[in-house]
């Protein structure tokens, strides 16, 4: 089974009718589609093809019939099984790369140029998210003097929870679910499912061979170094780089986290340059030199990386001798973008039509409510002038009760 942009393999298929059973199916993961055949010689035509963008995907329950993954959506789902869950892990990374890639996810089991593409179309910088995140949480005095930093486990249910929701594009809050040793392992974890390692493979035997010059002569060994380097691919370089920087950092507190130079290589070098081949005994001979340019790597970082690498004007694209897929990838993506944007627009003219409604009806309310005012106040001065009338027909009565009592008096001592 590969991981590049072909998978396959052998996998069963529930089949649908009224007697549903598992069938044994070679499947093909390609481009944007799961095609399932009766046979592996790719030479009949296949039995069907599920379209595997926005595709969910969900892992049941272990059973003793088989690791089985079902991928739906509104309209269809079709059930999967696998005879082991490393099995079933390596498909559900494939596919969802395939399926939630467009929407800002997929980024576990993508390259690290795949990635920050996808992400830029989403607000993203020049390093895959995950990457930038999990730094971010860790990068604090307390977190950094965490005895075991980066070679003690996390919380393995924790880490898996964390990488599902990165993958379908979610934003985790690690704050609340993390912790030093799990969000160290998402990190890890996230490294491992690269396709190929943060330094391109290709370049492996040019980085195992310079170990000898550095040994031969220090600077003249970091010069040619830091020439191979350059030679990194954009993201690549960029997330190595930061990498390297923040690891850096880690062993200034080995006195606490118990993670010096030495450490931190032989925990991050095998992720960050590889072989592909496959060759075990290549890997066991080489196994001190790949640790020996990952501790130059971290100590020299700001000689070797003096700052990020620009991408290049991706406007002037070769459509010539661009990849057909990879084109029809591009194509897809950027359709999907402007589909989004073009419902966030409806979606944002409603929003300011209602607030048009909202606001007439204010202005309404305020405009009755003046009116309202408007009326009491000519109540209250009718009343007030009512109540200065009666004040003065109260006053006149006093003088004139005031002038027949004196009238009175005066009668009396007449008579």
């Amino acid at each position: 089974m590969s991981m590049a942009n072909i998978t396959t393999g052998w996998l069963k298929k529930e089949t649908h009718g009224a007697l549903r059973r598992y069938e044994k199916r070679w499947v093909v993961v390609s481009g944007n589609s799961l095609s399932y055949y009766k046979k592996d010689d790719n030479m009949s035509p296949p039995l069907g093809v599920i379209d595997l963008l926005g595709k969910k995907i969900v892992q049941s329950p272990d059973t003793d019939h088989g690791f089985k993954f079902e991928l739906t959506d509104k309209e269809n789902s079709y059930n999967f099984s696998c005879e082991t869950k490393t099995e079933r892990e390596k498909w559900v990374d494939a596919i969802s790369c395939i399926s939630y890639g467009p929407f800002g996810g997929g980024m576990f089991g993508s390259s690290i140029e795949v990635t920050v593409k996808r992400e830029k179309l989403h607000g993203g910088r020049n390093i895959p998210k995950i990457i930038s995140q999990c730094i971010g949480y860790l990068d604090n005095s307390f977190r950094l003097k965490e005895n075991g930093i980066f070679r003690l486990p996390g919380n393995d249910k924790t880490v898996k929870l964390l990488k599902m929701e990165f993958q379908e594009g979610m934003e985790p809050n690690l704050e609340a679910k993390g912790d030093t040793h799990t969000i160290g392992s998402l990190l890890k974890l996230y490294l491992r499912s690269l396709p190929d390692s943060v330094i391109p493979s290709s370049l492996y035997e040019d980085f195992v061979a310079i170990i000898l010059t550095y040994e031969l002569n220090p600077k003249e060994g970091l010069n040619e170094l830091r020439y191979l380097i350059n030679r990194i691919p954009c993201s690549a370089y960029n997330t190595i780089r930061r990498l390297c920087e923040f690891l850096f950092k880690v062993q200034t507190f080995s006195d606490s986290n118990r993670m010096d130079l030495n450490n931190l290589a032989i925990v991050f070098s095998p992720t960050i340059l590889k072989n592909n081949s496959g060759n075990l005994d290549l890997e066991m001979r080489d196994m001190q030199k790949l640790k020996k340019v990952t501790e130059i790597m971290i100590a020299h970082h700001e000689t070797l990386f003096p700052g990020d690498k620009e991408e290049e004007d991706q406007e002037d694209l070769d459509l010539e001798n661009i990849d057909p897929e990879e084109l029809k990838n591009l194509y897809t993506v950027k359709m999907i973008k402007y589909q989004v944007q073009a419902r966030e627009i409806v979606t944002k003219d409603k929003e300011i039509e209602e607030l048009r409604a909202q606001l007439a009806q204010s202005q309404h309310t305020v405009q009755q409510q003046e009116c309202t005012i408007l009326e009491q106040q000519n109540r209250i001065d009718h009343y007030q002038g009512c109540v200065q009338r009666l004040e003065n027909q109260v006053t006149n009565n006093k003088d004139t009760l005031s002038n027949f009592h004196v009238s009175t008096v005066y009668s009396v001592k007449c008579q």
